[in-house]
């Protein structure tokens, strides 16, 4: 379990007003990472095109691998925050969406916190300290 003196909650106000969220979402996020990768990046890691894992130890240098690819793709994920981003996407004004979730305090952290500005939903996210 996570403590509260190992979170604080974060939100950087916009540089814009922005509206009154009219759609709250609450959840487990995930930062989707997409990139262009050969048959060989396939083989290294023992994956299947267009299969879904639970990543293991032995897939962790491919993170780094998928940063340098000059195409990757940051995405927010997780069931939650999907549907909100596509609530977003619906409502076509900035802001009229919120995400609440806990993310590490990392550059994995970061950049999901850049794709929900740039989807244009409010993220509030709980900062975990540790991680």
């Amino acid at each position: 379990a996570v403590t509260s003196a190992l979170c604080s909650l974060v939100y950087a106000p916009p540089l814009v007003a922005m509206a009154t969220p009219a759609i709250l979402g609450m959840g487990n996020p995930l930062l989707d990472i997409s990139a262009v990768v050969t048959q060989e990046t396939f083989d290294k890691y023992g994956l299947q095109p267009g299969n879904a894992i639970l990543a293991e130890e032995k897939h962790t240098p491919l993170y780094a691998e998928l940063a340098a690819k000059p195409d990757v793709k940051y995405i927010a994920g997780g069931a939650t925050q999907n549907s909100i981003r596509v609530a977003q996407w619906m409502l076509q004004e900035p802001g009229m969406t919120a995400y609440m979730g806990c993310i590490g305090d990392d550059d994995f952290g970061k950049k999901l916190q850049d794709a929900c500005k740039e989807d244009g939903v409010q993220a509030l996210y709980m900062i975990d300290k540790s991680t």
